[in-house]
């Protein structure tokens, strides 16, 4: 066996050495054989040192054995010592200038070294001996750009071309080198080049019009859509990105419904449709405008029915309903989302808080305890999932899975201020004062500007009648940061009742009402209560029996319907 391993070590290990010992005697060559065999041992084994001792014994006997240097500078990198490594793989390939392996060897220990310009004359060094390889040639190009040769790197493509002839790969690096230095009439060239040599091939025109939207020409890609649409009538991505063209600036619904018929065409990517739509359901994200959201919504319908397997176009359409105030709507097409596709995260997060915000706390305990199940790692549905017990009554288990929640969050300071807030206001409920306190106040010191614990805080010292001036001043905070939300609104409204300014709680109920309000039993209750202290006995009554319709169930309700007055 020691006898085979021997012969396998000399074939596979001495090839290079048995070829510098032309011209030697054959006992010395013998002999640098074997010192050979015993260092490539050595160095299997990684006694680097005993390797590098016999190797340079074998640089004693021949001092230009380029396999010996080649085998030292692999052993000192193998070491961690650079220089040397460097300094032998040098002299192998100044003693074997021929050999490749030396040469791409000492081109990785340039660029390790971060010498990029002499790494590409290595490169062109490897191209001159095998000019046949495309790589070479790819690897050459690569060093001189890292080395800001943006010229030569050029003319080794070019030189490259000459001998392959027009490639896509070729020129796609080109055209990056000609953008990357701001030369765009160049860059386009190469992409005309790529058009010219492949003239049936719609891919390549649509490259050059992504690229003339890439550097804003917009007029210039307009022109190639219409050469496409000139050679291909029917072709579906420059129809889409055509439509509505001539109204896009002037009159954004208008443009939205200009674009019906290139979204019909099924054979258009959904991926480059929805892309034509994003800044429109952004837009309604930011300013909830109704109109502009029901024309966007006309398109997500064709989606739909176009594309019924892709998930895409419900949630699309989730969101332009929730943006737009509708999130009862929104939720039904979350739930179709996740149907056709469980695996996005943010559609369960989004239908949780159209859960949450339209005050489906049974629905949000089901859903949320699902997404458990589907997202065990998230503690942002363990928050949910106790906000919803919360509401339920179920006061105990919720700050259960709150310390679970903030135990997950691992120092998320918004998932840390929403479980602390929370918290405060569970505490609050068992009448546990101090406690409570203490957890908004935990909370205002992650971020003394946070909304959730400036309201729950508020809420919670006007429940209790303490502080009402400090309460006021939380809630307005709250309020001026995340206007429009109604139970925001509703705390402010509620601190004002506790401080019998009705005419002012009123105002801020009407608000928080308009906002979806009216679907919360606690809302409601109050907007009965502040009513009927401004005289409105009947109206009074009238939303209380409404809060009893939405949920409500407490002793104090039933007396104030019973007895048409509040006790």
């Amino acid at each position: 066996m020691k006898k085979l391993s021997k012969l396998l070590l000399l074939c596979l290990l001495c090839g290079p050495v048995l070829h510098a010992q032309i011209g030697r005697t054959d006992e010395a060559s013998v002999k640098i054989e074997e010192q050979f065999i015993d260092a490539s041992r050595e160095k299997l084994l990684g006694n680097y040192e005993n390797a590098i001792n016999l190797l340079k014994e074998i640089l004693q006997e021949d001092p230009k054995n380029a396999a010996a240097a080649f085998e030292l500078s692999r052993s000192y990198e193998a070491s961690s010592e650079a220089d040397k490594a460097l300094k032998y793989a040098e002299q192998a390939v100044d003693w074997e200038p021929e050999n490749i392996w030396y040469q791409k060897f000492l081109a990785s220990l340039y660029k390790r070294n971060g010498d990029n310009k002499k790494a590409a004359g290595v490169y062109e060094n490897i191209v001159e001996l095998q000019p046949n390889v495309d790589d070479y040639y790819y690897r050459h190009a690569f060093f001189l750009v890292r080395a800001n040769e943006i010229k030569d790197a050029l003319k080794v493509y070019d030189k490259l071309e000459e001998r392959i002839g027009i490639s896509e790969k070729v020129i796609r690096r080109k055209h990056a080198l000609y953008l990357g230095t701001g030369d765009d009439d160049k860059a386009a060239e190469e992409l005309r080049r790529l058009i010219d040599a492949y003239p049936s091939d719609m891919s390549y025109r649509h490259l050059l019009a992504e690229f003339y939207l890439q550097i804003e020409d917009e007029k210039k890609a307009q022109g190639v859509y219409q050469e496409i649409l000139r050679l291909d009538p029917d072709n579906a991505k420059a129809q889409l990105a055509l439509a509505g063209q001539s109204v896009k600036d002037s009159d954004e619904i208008r443009y939205l419904k200009s674009m019906k018929s290139a979204f019909l065409q099924e054979d258009a990517d959904i991926d480059i449709k929805l892309k034509r739509l994003i800044p429109f359901i952004e837009k309604v994200a930011e300013g909830g405008d109704q109109q502009l959201a029901d024309a966007a919504l006309q398109l997500t319908a064709i989606l739909e029915r176009i594309h019924p397997a892709e998930a895409k176009a419900f949630s699309a359409a989730g969101d332009l309903l929730y943006h737009s105030g509708r999130k009862q709507q929104a939720i039904g097409k979350y739930l179709e989302t996740i149907e056709l596709d469980d695996s996005k995260f943010t559609v369960w997060e989004q239908a949780m808080r159209a859960y949450r915000e339209t005050y489906q706390y049974e629905e949000l305990r089901d859903f949320s305890e699902r997404a458990m199940d589907y997202y065990p790692n998230q503690p942002i549905v363990y928050y949910m999932h106790a906000l919803a017990l919360s509401e339920l009554g179920e006061l105990d288990e919720a700050l259960g899975l709150l310390d679970q929640a903030y135990f997950m969050a691992g120092g998320n300071a918004y998932i840390e201020i929403l479980v602390l807030a929370l918290r405060g206001q569970l505490y609050n409920k068992q009448q546990a004062y101090d406690r409570s306190d203490k957890a908004f106040e935990q909370a205002l010191q992650l971020d003394a500007a946070a909304p959730p614990a400036l309201r729950g805080y508020a809420y919670a010292l006007a429940s209790r009648g303490e502080r009402l001036k400090d309460a006021r001043n939380m809630a307005l905070k709250a309020t001026e940061l995340l206007p429009g939300q109604a139970d925001y609104q509703a705390t402010l409204a509620k601190v004002y009742y506790e401080l019998e300014n009705y005419k002012e709680a009123e105002a801020w109920l009407d608000k928080a009402i308009s906002n979806g309000g009216d679907f919360s039993p606690v809302i409601v209750e109050l907007y009965g209560d502040v009513l009927y202290q401004r005289g409105e006995v009947e109206a009074a009554l009238q939303q209380w029996k409404k809060a009893q319709q939405l949920g409500a169930r407490s002793d104090a309700l039933e007396q104030k319907i019973a007895e048409g007055k509040l006790n």
